[in-house]
């Protein structure tokens, strides 16, 4: 598989723009549901990071689209020439994108007070996580619809799980041990089973990807797949340490608790960015055999 400097470059658009945007939404998904156990400074953190992260995907969502258009030339002016972007739009990618947009901009409303703008922030979060299943490789199966439900479901639950990790590493850092335990406690008891639904989803996908498996596993796509499922497991390990261990030890005041929960949501935070990168890169640049 050859790679260039093009593919690198849309790679790592992609990757942040899965980064920020999934963030982001899972950020307002913690307000919502943690909102009563925020102080208002933590609450002023935790709005600040999701409006940094909304603009982040915005502006990589874009320019994710001029590299695909300057890939398709060859050149540096092909990232401005409007009869490749219109293709790349026109594609699919265009109606993603607008999802993803219109869902960011709702997302914003977390930032009011008034109750009465939650429910169209929730829904601009559920609109911008799940914006990515309007294109991609389930696309090209002879019946998308089943598959394109599960991936909206499979985004979602990831957003709801990754995007809780910075809000909850604001509390983490200072806050004492009830509140930690508190937020920990919430976000855990929810967890339980978006995670069970992450896996459900991602495993069906995969089960109507594979088609021939020794096949598919001989593919590059499938290497990559695999990397990624090792990656998955090493999270999920840290996520059972942080329910089975960290968060009961938390709600028995113990102060090491806090500490080593601290550092258990920072190397969940970078095994994640290691999984939505290797996503980026097989969904980019290779497909199912």
């Amino acid at each position: 598989m050859e790679i260039s400097g093009w593919d690198v470059a849309a790679v790592l658009a992609k990757a942040v723009t899965y980064a920020a945007t999934l963030a982001a939404a899972g950020a307002v998904f913690f307000t919502l549901y943690c909102g009563t156990l925020l102080r208002e400074q933590q609450r002023g953190r935790i709005d600040r990071l999701i409006g940094i992260l909304v603009g982040v995907a915005a502006a990589t969502s874009v320019l994710r689209i001029l590299l695909l258009a300057g890939s398709m030339s060859g050149e540096m002016s092909g990232m401005f020439d409007t009869a490749f972007a219109g293709m790349i739009l026109g594609a699919g990618e265009g109606r993603a994108s607008g999802t993803r947009m219109l869902g960011l901009a709702l997302m914003l409303l977390i930032w009011s007070k008034n109750p009465l703008y939650r429910a169209p922030a929730m829904v601009g979060a559920l609109a911008a996580s799940t914006s990515f299943a309007w294109v991609g490789h389930v696309h090209g199966m002879a019946s998308n619809a089943a598959p394109s439900v599960l991936m909206c479901l499979h985004l979602l639950c990831a957003a709801f799980w990754l995007g809780a990790l910075p809000p909850l590493l604001i509390i983490a850092s200072g806050a004492a041990e009830a509140q930690i335990a508190a937020a920990a406690a919430r976000f855990g008891k929810l967890a339980l089973r978006v995670v069970a639904l992450l896996v459900a989803a991602g495993a069906s996908l995969l089960f109507m990807l594979i088609g021939g498996a020794a096949q598919f596993w001989a593919s590059d796509y499938g290497r990559m797949m695999a990397v990624k499922l090792l990656a998955v497991a090493a999270l999920l390990s840290l996520a059972a340490w942080n329910k089975l261990d960290l968060t009961p030890r938390l709600l028995r005041g113990d102060a090491r608790a806090a500490i080593q929960f601290r550092r258990s949501v920072r190397a969940e935070m970078a095994v994640g960015a290691v999984i939505l990168l290797i996503t980026a890169a097989f969904t980019t640049l290779t497909g199912p055999p």
